[in-house]
């Protein structure tokens, strides 16, 4: 049986100006993680403006990228450096802490998101791993473009290695196609709406095309059912083992207790983290 909207969330615009449109899914009011994710940024912009260009830090997550279009230079405190383009995927884990920056090319569309790192791991060494559209596996069908970038969804096991399961795909369906793909059951999952309008089963909220800017919790089940309503769509799938509480934000960082916000603020300030450009002074 398909899972069920359980819950829809819409994104808060946080930036909408004529250049940039950012959306945030989470966290959300009454809703800080959906599996391992704890934050969901969706953005488009026309010029080489970036969220992320000037250097800045980030300590006790995973941050992973998806670009749908454009392209961006990354580099990091750890010495990394690297391009992608479309279709490309990003994985950094952050842990103990790392300073980056990115670049972008031109106008982008894409996704940033979090997810926190178990209270074992929260200080683990940072590492850097991308991912090239080739080796991503595709499922492909009439009208129906899967992406697997972690997890495993239908047939299709995804590159990417997360520390905690991860489930995070990304399908497009042509006007009026559909598919019905496989999970893990035992997964906490949700579907966010990049473009379009997303039809899924249930007679509550699920009921309702979905548009951009929304975030649906899935009930359990073995798959998942997707329809675009009248107009090409595209959708992202997330979540994966739930994550750990209890999850404190301070700015770029997510930790598990006051203390240990506090220590990855110290060690920002001291530079532990390292340095990008003088920062931190």
């Amino acid at each position: 049986m398909d899972r069920e909207v359980e819950a829809v969330l819409a994104g808060q615009r946080i930036i909408d100006d004529g250049d940039m449109l950012l959306w945030r899914a989470l966290p959300a009011p009454g809703r800080m993680a959906v599996g391992p994710f704890v934050f969901v940024d969706h953005y488009r912009h026309r010029s080489r403006r970036g969220i992320g260009d000037k250097p800045h830090p980030h300590a006790g997550i995973e941050v992973l990228s998806y670009l749908l279009e454009g392209g961006v230079e990354h580099r990091d405190s750890m010495g990394f450096r690297d391009r992608l383009g479309p279709g490309d995927a990003q994985w950094i884990r952050a842990g103990r802490g790392i300073l980056h920056a990115e670049q972008p090319d031109g106008g982008r569309h894409g996704l940033q998101l979090w997810t926190s790192l178990p209270v074992a791991q929260k200080f683990a060494e940072p590492a850097y791993k991308s991912y090239r559209a080739a080796d991503i596996p595709a499922i492909r069908a009439p009208g129906v473009d899967v992406r697997v970038i972690a997890g495993r969804v239908a047939e299709a096991d995804g590159p990417m290695t997360m520390t905690t399961p991860t489930t995070f795909a990304v399908v497009r369906l042509d006007p009026g196609a559909t598919t019905r793909l496989a999970v893990d059951p035992v997964a906490e999952l949700g579907l966010y709406v990049l473009e379009g309008n997303l039809k899924t089963p249930g007679k509550g909220p699920g009921g309702v095309p979905l548009g951009p800017g929304t975030l649906a919790v899935l009930g359990a089940g073995p798959s998942v059912g997707l329809a675009a309503d009248g107009v090409a769509t595209t959708v992202a799938l997330i979540g994966g083992r739930p994550a750990e509480t209890p999850i404190l934000f301070s700015g770029p960082f997510v930790m598990d207790s006051p203390e240990h916000l506090a220590q990855a603020r110290r060690d920002y300030s001291s530079g532990k983290m390292g340095r990008l450009d003088g920062v931190p002074f």
